[in-house]
């Protein structure tokens, strides 16, 4: 029988390796999205709004401001429809702030397991 500190543990584990993964998906979508909107940019702005209100989105306010920051552009323009390469750069932007929030999710997990922490097991 696990004692309550080993409960707490695992379900922080659970949590965390949950959050890692729902990281990976999200950059992953960010990383399509930047090049999506330069093919269909009315659709890269719909795709746009929707992860916008993400709970994942959301609960990362760096990540949040960026994504937001590719809605409107100077003078009121839509950047992805009036300047998609712009959108892109914004996107990739966002990227590399969810790789460094993936990456603060993973040393929690490594502080939290110690020895037993194999990278391999939770993805890039």
């Amino acid at each position: 029988m696990l004692n309550w500190l080993q409960k707490v543990s695992m379900s922080d584990r659970m949590r965390i390796e949950n959050n890692i993964s729902r990281l990976l998906s999200l950059r992953s979508v960010v990383h399509d999205l930047a090049y999506f909107a330069v093919a269909s940019q009315s659709g890269g702005w719909q795709a746009l709004n929707n992860l916008l209100e993400d709970r994942l989105v959301l609960g990362r306010p760096k990540v949040h401001e960026k994504l937001k920051s590719a809605l409107i552009g100077e003078n009121n323009q839509k950047l992805v429809l009036d300047a998609p390469t712009r959108f892109q750069g914004i996107m990739l932007e966002a990227e590399d702030l969810i790789k460094k929030e993936i990456l603060i999710e993973k040393r929690k997990l490594k502080e939290l397991l110690g020895d037993t922490y194999d990278e391999q097991k939770i993805g890039a």
